[in-house]
């Protein structure tokens, strides 16, 4: 113990209960101490507050008594270093201290957001109507006057204690009901999306129902002029003889640019044929069924509809499209018009953007080349990563962690509806159980990294093969062999992007 009149006292004086004084805490008190503090086993900390080394000495004795752990400082600018570094649950605070006295003190616990619940107990020598007053009109919970009475000290400690640990009850409560309220609405937005969506689904299968019988005109008539200009190629062939050589190599040319004219109608027919029945597949109840397809066949194709689509949009858009597709990949069990339509989302997004900035720089870095690149590759044994970058203006990091919000979107108003990198997000994540994340640098690159499970078995035969070493007798039903889509080679992965529409 430090004497009062010591030039050098001690900043501080720890007194913790002795373990028989703590086991001969109440259960009620015990009880108090599991229920408001996180450490239950930890007893509570009070913060003795008195430029009197005696009075600091006797207070922490009473407090120790009490099961309870008592630090202590001899002024207020010492107690508020101490209440900034660690937590307590109580602050028995004297009034006349030199430095920083105890209203001041006070005043300062009270302005602190993070400290204006702790409670204060005024313990001074200042019996004065005018003080009590004034303590308490400044948030202290009581005021005692020296010599402090024991037994009413202990009353006054253990209402306080009780009255902290009932608020602390209180805000974690209202804490947990905001977490709440937030997941609350967080699915009600998820379910207003479902029921956009939902509406979305509908009005597409309308649309690619009515779409389906006249491109089917389309393709059969294409093959079907194909057909009827080999036949008249045979009749020309026939004529030659009478026919001056000038006229008939133009009629030959004629009949070649109709071939190539008819190929590319029936091609392209092909592709928005499929389009429209991934669209009659997404808009059908239940889940689709994974199908064994080439990843780099899908990706290809995504990037390749995403830039055709955007040049019909704009003649004048242009951008470099670097692919680099890892050969090795073998074909996977996905879902091939939702994992498509992921791709196409990250693709079309990247586009916008590397060719928004193009547009820009026009003026201030003519020279600028709006780049997109895509690549795949294999990790290790059973895992396909994607990468989609661009060199756009790149993502705010204070955006990145909504990125894949519903309705979130950097992109102008009314360019953009904020719904593909959430549906994104939801065919990488549940639907092919992989993962998703941005980089991003501003003014520099956004890349997105998808990755994806190789699964290389049908998940219909692993699940009847699980139930069957689980002890079930289960006859395996007759499974077709999945016809595997060509493998584009990296040489014809470049796209061609002047090839007509």
């Amino acid at each position: 113990m430090t004497a009062a009149g010591d030039p050098s006292p001690d900043r501080s004086h720890l007194v913790t209960g002795s373990s028989e004084s703590l086991s001969n805490a109440s259960p009620h008190q015990q009880v108090d101490r599991a229920a408001g503090d996180p450490q239950a086993m930890s007893p509570r900390a009070v913060l003795v507050v008195d430029d009197n080394a005696v009075n600091r000495y006797m207070l922490s004795r009473h407090v120790a008594q009490l099961g309870l752990e008592a630090e202590t400082a001899e002024n207020g600018q010492i107690a508020l270093e101490m209440v900034a570094h660690r937590s307590f649950d109580l602050v028995l605070l004297d009034v006349m201290m030199p430095v920083l006295d105890g209203y001041q003190t006070l005043d300062a616990l009270k302005r602190d957001p993070k400290l204006r619940d702790l409670p204060v107990i005024i313990v001074s020598g200042v019996d004065e109507i005018d003080s009590v007053v004034r303590c308490i009109e400044r948030g202290a919970e009581d005021y005692l006057t020296k010599p402090i009475d024991h037994v009413l000290l202990r009353a006054r400690i253990n209402a306080c204690l009780e009255k902290k640990r009932l608020r602390d009850i209180e805000r974690k409560r209202t804490e947990e009901l905001v977490h709440a309220l937030a997941e609350l609405e967080k699915a009600q937005t998820k379910l207003l999306t479902q029921e956009k969506l939902a509406y979305l689904g509908t009005i597409s299968a309308g649309i690619a129902h009515e779409i389906k019988n006249p491109l089917n005109f389309v393709t059969n008539f294409a093959q079907l002029m194909r057909d009827l200009l080999v036949e008249l190629r045979e009749e020309l062939e026939r004529y030659q003889d009478i026919i001056e050589a000038h006229d008939y190599e133009n009629l030959v040319d004629i009949l070649d640019n109709l071939d190539l004219n008819a190929s590319k109608i029936n091609e392209h027919g092909q592709r928005a044929d499929g389009i429209v029945r991934g669209m009659l597949l997404l808009s059908r109840g239940g889940s689709p069924k994974p199908q064994k397809a080439h990843i780099n066949t899908i990706l290809h194709q995504a990037v390749d509809l995403a830039y055709h689509g955007l040049r019909a949009q704009d003649t004048d858009f242009r951008i470099k499209i670097d692919m680099d597709l890892d050969s090795t990949i073998e074909p996977s069990y996905v879902v091939p018009q939702d994992l498509s339509r992921a791709f196409l989302n990250i693709v079309n997004n990247a586009c916008y953007a590397a060719y928004d900035r193009s547009r820009k720089l026009k003026t201030t870095q003519p020279d600028f080349e709006p780049t997109v690149q895509v690549t795949s590759r294999r990790v290790g044994s059973d895992r396909v990563e994607i990468r989609i970058r661009d060199n756009g203006p790149g993502i705010p990091p204070e955006h990145l962690p909504m990125i894949f919000d519903p309705f979130f979107t950097t992109k102008p108003t009314g360019q953009g509806t904020g719904l593909g990198l959430s549906i994104s997000h939801g065919i990488v994540v549940d639907v092919h159980r992989g993962d998703i994340r941005v980089e991003s640098q501003p003014e520099v690159f956004t890349e997105f990294i998808v990755g994806l499970p190789l699964v290389l078995r049908d998940p219909a035969v692993t699940e009847i093969l699980a139930e069957t070493e689980s002890g079930s007798e289960i006859d395996l039903p007759a499974i077709p062999d999945p016809q595997d889509g060509a493998m584009p080679s990296r040489a014809e992965a470049e796209v061609d992007h002047d090839a007509p529409l």
